[in-house]
């Protein structure tokens, strides 16, 4: 196969991370790569480039050194779903409801297709032909590589529920398109079909997942339940084959004790390999329809077994522990380990091996090793941000903190980067989750998990939490925002009910509740004395407390119906910001009266991010992305006068966050891409 190196657009030859690639105009760096949780990683079908699609844009990266080699698409960004062409000519992907292709080699766009919803599934048939998408309600069609035209839609029958598809493929030789569907409990169990791809016309269908072309297209295996039992739980815990060119079963494996995770065919096609929840790995040998062989010492860790070009039985082992996750390659007979892989918990790596485990073969099979030894990649320890962060806090005028994703329901640890280099220093408490943090005016730097057992920690002394609360009664489903009291000896959270929950360190046991909000919590903040606490809600008011007494001051006017989605105290405490549909708000925080009103210069425009610069003078708004946003606008406003000083334009969804630097000069964003900006301010503030 022709290798066909991706073409090199926006590289920065200085810059071997891609920190200042494609920056917006205005912009000195970005940290992150951007978020992958709804974009997509694939492997270039001769396994030495593979492309990442994230909601900033697609990165392309060299397998071999696992380093960013080009970065494409950064204009609109929002790369949900991407595939390649069978001989990697084409790299085919989903942006923003648009679908394109284009050519590996120059980054030109040879087709793009509007029109219809890719958002679930991708897939480009082998002959070049055509593509199958398929869109959030479930629905599967093929279109016309190069016109567009639908030539086919699939019929799944009738479902009380339109399940989204899991897995979309065409076999080998692109003469049968297959889709696999979640189970429903409310429906039915999980569903693979198989159709023509040209005419719809459905060949088989069967209760399974996880399924696999052989490679001469004849054969389809997937992972199914045991007919001998009830299976009320659905446990598909036995492997099916099917003979697609005639719609029959011809075999049915049974062994695993547990979910079957993985199927593949060997090479030669004469063998069938399986993995489970039971930890074994089994070998069936199709023509005599028995197993050939089962191998049940590799612990309990997630597995992806694969054979090489050779033939060679080999599996990636994924796990780890405490702050570090890791891949291991072992050939499975005799039982040897030939390398690990290991990166940080939180780490774009781990999130894209994790999601991508052909990306862990693609690296074993370019990279072979048989010392066993273990590799880190420093160019991959970037974070991946946590829903709905980032939130970027500095700590001095050269470091910045943000939290880090971990694999479960917070994020673990805060990363604490070097501006000037652009690069992750430090990583604090990274063996908890961390839902939220603070640097505290001293320096402190807190972190607080207030989703389980509320817990705050003093990062420089992380061996103990510094307050551990009660708990709610019944505890609410949180809000979007949590936030410390400057003073850092209160944290305050708000819920989808309204009620505001304040904790004292110095009175853990003691639970303030403020109630008068009747809808979901948008925004909170503290004044800089932690006296007072402003919020926001779905209720539509903005609410001003008194937090040592419990009490309500006062509902800020905020004149016709609208929710508060930011607020910020001034630096002062005398002024507070509330971010709103089309407008933002100065209140006079002794007076609780309007001080003036900035109409926002697009229609259906929320703001939710808000920063006070140090000397209070300038206040950074963030754009909120509606349909038709390309980029989102942060605008400096002069408070005094209420003058648009500047506007930058720089992500391509959400601002959450925005933080000014202690010395005024600098100006970091956070965005729902997964990604910060670093903003410089001089020529456009009084510093």
């Amino acid at each position: 196969m022709q290798n066909r190196r991706p073409a090199s657009l926006n590289v920065v030859p200085e810059d071997t991370i891609g920190a200042t690639w494609a920056l917006p105009e205005g912009a000195i760096a970005r940290l992150g790569k951007g978020d992958v949780d709804q974009g997509d990683v694939k492997v270039s079908p001769d396994g030495t480039y593979f492309a990442v699609g994230t909601l900033m844009g697609l990165w392309w990266y060299d397998i071999p050194s696992m380093s960013p080699i080009s970065l494409w698409e950064t204009k609109r960004g929002m790369v949900n779903s991407i595939d390649f062409s069978h001989d990697g000519k084409w790299i085919i992907i989903t942006s923003d409801g648009i679908i394109k292709m284009l050519n590996v080699q120059s980054g030109e766009c040879v087709t793009q297709i509007e029109g219809y919803d890719a958002s679930v599934g991708l897939a480009c048939s082998s002959n070049g032909r055509w593509i199958a998408i398929a869109a959030s309600n479930g629905v599967v069609k093929v279109l016309d590589v190069h016109s567009g035209a639908c030539i086919s839609q699939m019929d799944r029958g009738t479902h009380e529920i339109q399940s989204n598809v899991c897995q979309l493929e065409f076999s080998p030789d692109g003469r049968f398109l297959a889709a696999a569907t979640p189970s429903n409990p409310d429906t039915e169990d999980p569903q693979t079909y198989v159709w023509h791809p040209e005419t719809g016309e459905a060949i088989v269908k069967f209760a399974g997942r996880n399924f696999a072309f052989s490679p001469d297209s004849r054969l389809l295996a997937g992972a199914a339940a045991d007919e001998t039992l009830d299976n009320a739980n659905g446990v598909d815990r036995c492997v099916s084959i099917w003979d697609v060119t005639t719609g029959e079963r011809i075999s049915h494996f049974s062994g695993h004790s547990d979910w079957v995770d993985v199927v593949t065919f060997s090479p030669c096609g004469e063998f069938l390999l399986s993995s489970s929840g039971d930890n074994s790995l089994r070998v069936w040998d199709i023509a005599k329809d028995v197993q050939k062989k089962a191998y049940t010492d590799f612990g309990s860790a997630w597995k992806q077994p694969f054979y090489s070009p050779e033939g060679t039985l080999l599996t990636a082992v994924f796990g780890g522990r405490g702050t570090t996750q890791t891949i291991e390659i072992w050939q499975v007979e005799p039982r040897e380990k030939l390398q690990r892989l290991e990166f940080p918990v939180g780490s774009i790596g781990a999130e894209w091996f994790f999601k991508c485990p052909q990306l862990a073969i693609a690296y074993a099979l370019s990279n072979k090793r048989s010392d066993g030894k273990t590799q880190t990649f420093p160019t991959l320890d970037a974070p991946n941000f946590p829903w709905p962060d980032p939130k970027v806090v500095w700590l001095d005028d050269q470091t910045l903190a943000s939290k880090r994703l971990g694999r479960g329901i917070a994020g673990v640890g805060i990363a604490l980067w070097d501006v000037k280099n652009k690069r992750i220093q430090e990583t604090l408490v990274g063996d908890k989750f961390i839902n939220s943090f603070t640097v505290l005016p001293c320096g402190d730097v807190l972190g607080a998990d207030l989703k389980r057992v509320p817990k705050v920690w003093n990062t420089s002394k992380p061996d103990a939490p510094i307050a551990e609360f009660t708990a709610p009664t019944e505890p609410p489903y949180w809000a979007r925002h949590e936030v410390f009291a400057p003073t850092g000896d209160q944290v305050a959270a708000g819920s989808r009910e309204g009620t505001l929950y304040v904790w004292s360190f110095q009175h853990p046991e003691e639970l303030t509740l403020l109630t008068g909000h009747t809808g979901h919590i948008w925004a909170l903040a503290f004044s800089p004395d932690g006296r007072q606490l402003a919020s926001g809600s779905d209720d539509e008011t903005a609410r001003l407390w008194n937090v040592e007494a419990g009490e309500e001051i006062a509902v800020l006017p905020i004149g016709e119906p609208r929710i508060p989605r930011g607020l910020a105290f001034s630096p002062c405490g005398k002024i507070i910001a509330g971010g709103m549909d089309n407008e933002i708000r100065f209140w006079c925080a002794e007076q609780q009266t309007t001080l003036r009103t900035i109409r926002q210069p697009e229609n259906n425009h929320r703001t939710y991010a808000l920063a006070f610069s140090p000397c209070g003078k300038y206040l950074a708004s963030g754009t909120w992305w509606q349909q038709g946003m390309e980029k989102m606008a942060i605008r400096l406003w002069e408070v005094a006068t209420a003058e648009n000083i500047h506007t930058f334009w720089g992500h391509t969804t959400d601002v959450q966050s925005l933080a000014f630097s202690p010395d005024g000069t600098l100006l970091a964003s956070g965005g729902f891409d997964g990604t910060i900006l670093l903003w410089d301010v001089k020529s456009f503030i009084d510093v």
